[in-house]
C-alpha cells in the first residue's frame, strides 16, 4: 500500500494531470490501484474504470501516460502492459459505443440544400467509419480496405487529385494503411497500441469529410460572384476586388430614379430588358472599365482615376439622354450617382453619396470633397444600425442595473434599469456608443418595451424598488404608452415599487396628454422622476407643471460643486424647490468618498454614482 501511496503522490506533485485530478486522484485512488494490482484479471473493476475515464472525457493519450507514470514509480514488480491492456479495452468498449452514436447523429445531419447532390460522398468515411467500428465490435460489416476502390478513392482518382486539395489524397491513403494495421494490433488483443491508432483513424475520416464539403463549398461559392441576370460581377465580386485590390481608380454607383415604377408599368420581364440595356450601354460610354451590377436598379463601375472629370461631365447626362427599348415604346431614365476614388471604404463612402445625389435632385456627389467627419460619423452610425438591428433579434439587449442608495441609513434601496448591448464579439457596449442612432430607428419602441417588461418580470419577486428611463417621445407614443399600461395591470404589485424616471432632454409638447398620462401612472401606484435636472430644456417649469416625485440631480452638476461656488448655489436653489415641492432628491455621478461626504451635509434624500456602485449584469 505504501509503495501505491508513494507513486501517487509523486504524480500527484508533478502537476503533469492537474485538469484530471478529480478523476485520477479521488479518496479510493489508492484502493482502487491495489485492487487492479491485486486482480489484473478481474472484468468488473476495469469496466468501472474505463467507464469512469470515458464519461470525464479524459482522452485516451492522457489515461495511458497516466498509467505508465504510475508505473514509473511504482518500484514492485507488476504485469504492467496486461493492466494497461486491460484499461484499455475497457475504455475502448465504451469509446466504440459513444463514437458510433456519434457518427449516426453527424451522418443524419442536413446539410445545405446546394450539397444534397453530394451528401453520399461527404459521408462516405463516416459510413466506412461505421463498419470499422462495427467490425471491431464482432457484428462484421464489410468495408473497402484498399485505398483505390472506396467510395472516396475511385473519387480522388476521377477528380484528379492534383485538382483537388493537397492533403487529401495523403489523408486518404495512410488512413487505409493505419485501418490495416488497427486491425492486426485488436486481432492480437492489443488494445492499448490500438487505441491509439484508432483515434488517428476517427479523426482522418472527419479531416476528409470536411475537406469534401469545403471543395464544393468553393465551387458553389464561385458562382455567387456572377449577377444572373448580366453574367457580369455581383456585389460580392466588387467587394472581392476592392478588398484583394485587384483594381484601383474611381468607383461610381448609379442607381436608376424610381425604377420599381418601371416594373410596375411594363412588368419585370421589360424591367430585366432594362437592365440589360444599361449595363451595355455604360460599357460603351467609357472604356478601360469594371462594371458590377450590385443591387436590383444599381450599378458600379471602376475607371482610371485620370477619367474622373469625364465621367462626371458626360456619363448621367448621356444615360439620360439616352432612349432604352420598352416593348415597342421609347422611355428615358433618371439616375442619382455618387463618386469616389476606390479604397476599403469607398462602396460605403458612395451609399452616403447617393442619399446626398437624392437630396440633390440626381446630382452626381463627389464624396472626396465632403467633410471626412460627416462621412465617418454616417459609416459609424450604418454599423451601429446594422449591429443594434441584430442584437435585438438575437436578444442581446439586456438591463444593466447600478444601485440607488439612502443617504440617511446608508442601505440600498433601489436599483435604476439601464440599457445594455452586447456586440457579436461579446463586448459591452455603453448607451452613449449607441443610443443616439437608437432613437432615431423604427426599433426604438420596441426596444423601450422590452426593458420595461425585462424590468418588471425581474423585479416581480423581489422587494426592492427600481426605476426605469422614458423619453417624452416614449410617453407620446401610443403603442407604448398602452404597453406600459397593460404590463402595470400584469404586475400591479411590482408597479407599485416602480419609478419612471423622465429624461429632460427635449422641448414638452402636448401637456395637457403628458398630465394626463402621468394621472393615469400615479393611479398604479407607480411613482415619476425626472433625470438630468440641472440641465437641458424646461427645467424648473417641468417641475411645475406636472406632478413629480423624485428630482434627479444631473451627474454634470454633481462632479462640480467640490470646485465651483456657483454649482454649489444652483444645487441649494435645486433642493430648497424640491423639498417645497416636496419632491425627494438623488443626486447623480457620486464618484468619490470626498463627494459623498460633501453631499451628506445637504438635504439630499438619496445618491447614486460609482462610488455607490457601478452598473452591472445583477443586483
Amino acid at each position: 500500500m505504501q509503495e501505491i501511496e508513494d507513486a501517487i503522490v509523486i504524480i500527484k506533485d508533478s502537476n503533469y494531470f492537474d485538469a484530471w485530478n478529480s478523476v485520477f486522484f479521488g479518496v479510493n485512488v489508492v484502493e482502487e490501484w491495489k485492487y487492479l494490482l491485486d486482480n489484473p484479471d478481474s472484468t468488473d473493476v476495469y469496466e468501472a474504470l474505463g467507464e469512469k475515464l470515458h464519461i470525464n472525457n479524459v482522452p485516451y493519450v492522457i489515461v495511458s501516460e497516466y498509467i505508465s507514470e504510475f508505473f514509473r514509480y511504482y518500484n514492485k514488480s507488476c504485469n504492467y502492459h496486461k493492466i494497461k491492456n486491460n484499461i484499455a479495452k475497457a475504455y475502448l468498449n465504451k469509446k466504440l459505443k459513444y463514437d458510433c452514436d456519434l457518427l449516426t447523429e453527424e451522418i443524419s445531419k442536413k446539410i445545405p440544400v446546394s450539397l444534397n447532390s453530394k451528401k453520399d460522398l461527404i459521408n462516405a468515411h463516416l459510413i466506412w467509419m461505421q463498419s470499422f467500428i462495427s467490425t471491431i465490435t464482432g457484428t462484421p460489416r464489410f468495408f473497402e480496405l484498399n485505398p483505390k476502390k472506396c467510395f472516396v478513392g475511385k473519387w480522388i482518382v476521377q477528380e484528379n487529385a492534383q485538382n483537388l486539395h493537397p492533403k487529401i489524397k495523403e489523408l486518404h491513403i495512410n488512413l487505409h494503411a493505419m485501418a490495416q494495421s488497427a486491425i492486426r494490433m485488436h486481432k492480437r488483443n492489443d488494445y492499448a497500441y490500438f487505441l491509439l491508432l484508432y483515434m488517428d483513424i476517427l479523426m482522418s475520416s472527419y479531416q476528409i469529410r470536411d475537406i469534401i464539403m469545403n471543395i464544393y463549398f468553393t465551387k458553389r461559392l464561385s458562382s455567387i460572384y456572377e449577377d444572373l441576370l448580366t453574367k457580369e460581377g455581383n456585389y460580392f465580386q466588387l467587394r472581392a476586388d476592392m478588398e484583394n485590390k485587384n483594381i484601383a481608380g474611381t468607383l461610381l454607383v448609379l442607381n436608376v430614379k424610381e425604377f420599381s415604377k418601371i416594373n410596375l408599368l411594363y412588368g419585370h420581364d421589360v424591367g430585366d430588358s432594362i437592365i440589360k440595356q444599361v449595363f451595355q450601354y455604360i460599357s460603351e460610354l467609357i472604356t478601360l472599365t469594371h462594371i458590377y451590377r450590385i443591387y436590383g436598379d444599381e450599378f458600379a463601375i471602376i475607371f482610371p482615376q485620370e477619367n474622373k472629370d469625364y465621367v462626371l461631365k458626360v456619363i448621367k447626362r448621356e444615360l439620360e439622354e439616352k432612349e432604352f427599348e420598352a416593348n415597342d415604346e421609347k422611355i428615358t431614365l433618371s439616375f442619382y450617382g455618387s463618386i469616389t476614388i476606390t479604397s476599403v471604404d469607398a462602396l460605403e463612402r458612395c451609399e452616403y453619396g447617393l442619399i446626398l445625389s437624392k437630396n440633390n435632385f440626381g446630382e452626381i456627389s463627389d464624396v472626396d470633397i465632403i467633410q471626412s467627419e460627416v462621412l465617418q460619423k454616417y459609416a459609424k452610425n450604418i454599423t451601429i444600425t446594422q449591429e443594434l438591428r441584430l442584437a435585438f433579434m438575437d436578444n442581446r439587449i439586456i438591463p444593466y442595473f447600478q444601485a440607488i442608495m439612502d443617504l440617511q441609513t446608508g442601505e440600498i434601496v433601489k436599483y435604476e434599469v439601464l440599457m445594455r448591448v452586447i456586440d457579436i464579439n461579446s463586448n459591452i457596449l455603453e448607451p452613449s456608443d449607441f443610443l443616439e442612432v437608437l432613437q432615431g430607428m423604427y426599433l426604438y419602441p420596441e426596444v423601450t418595451k422590452l426593458i420595461i417588461k425585462k424590468a418588471f418580470e425581474i423585479f416581480e419577486n423581489s422587494e426592492l424598488e427600481f426605476s426605469v428611463n422614458l423619453s417624452f417621445a416614449d410617453i407620446i407614443n401610443l403603442d407604448t404608452e398602452a404597453f406600459i399600461i397593460a404590463i402595470l395591470k400584469q404586475y400591479p404589485e411590482t408597479a407599485k415599487r416602480c419609478t419612471f424616471e423622465l429624461l429632460e432632454n427635449e422641448v414638452i409638447h402636448n401637456h395637457l396628454e403628458v398630465i394626463e398620462f402621468f394621472e393615469l401612472l400615479h393611479s398604479y401606484g407607480v411613482s415619476l422622476a425626472l433625470d438630468d435636472f440641472g440641465v437641458g430644456y424646461s427645467n424648473y417649469e417641468t417641475i411645475f407643471k406636472f406632478d413629480i416625485d423624485y428630482i434627479k440631480i444631473d451627474g454634470s452638476l454633481t462632479e462640480s460643486i467640490l470646485t465651483s461656488e456657483r454649482s454649489r448655489v444652483l444645487m441649494e436653489s435645486i433642493i430648497t424647490v424640491a423639498k417645497k415641492l416636496q419632491a425627494k432628491l438623488i443626486v447623480e455621478s457620486v464618484s468619490s468618498e470626498e463627494l459623498l461626504n460633501e453631499i451628506f451635509k445637504m438635504d439630499v434624500d438619496f445618491v447614486q454614482g460609482y462610488y455607490i456602485g457601478k452598473p452591472k449584469d445583477s443586483f
